[in-house]
């Protein structure tokens, strides 16, 4: 099942969530979460994120089964880095120590082989 199947799956589960509320909740166009689901476009990994956020699933969730997803680690890892380092001073006590745990925690998920 590909990862916009399991997308649409997900909508339809949570009280039949349309892709425009989709869209809205992680701050991206409908036309986009369209193209997602059609498997014209892969989401990135930010975008992914916050879908599982979203619906409460592990990232393997849409991973296991799907050779058709690739994920480029350092182009979002630059992109994740220079939004923490756009922040600068302005990041109270403590946030930037749970961004960079939660960036550490992700990369150990991703890089594990899976089973």
């Amino acid at each position: 099942m590909s990862i916009g199947t399991k997308i649409r799956k997900l909508r339809y589960q949570n009280n039949k969530m349309s892709q425009e509320e989709l869209a809205y909740k992680v701050g991206i166009a409908q036309t986009s979460i369209s193209n997602i689901e059609a498997d014209k476009n892969i989401p990135d990994f930010l975008l992914m994120e916050k879908i599982c956020n979203l619906f409460g699933v592990n990232l393997n969730y849409f991973l296991e089964n799907n050779e058709n997803y690739t994920f480029s680690q350092n182009d979002n890892n630059n992109t994740m880095i220079g939004k923490i380092e756009n922040l600068g001073n302005t990041v109270p006590e403590g946030i930037l120590e749970n961004i960079i745990r939660r960036i550490t925690n992700l990369e150990k998920t991703l890089s594990k082989p899976s089973e």
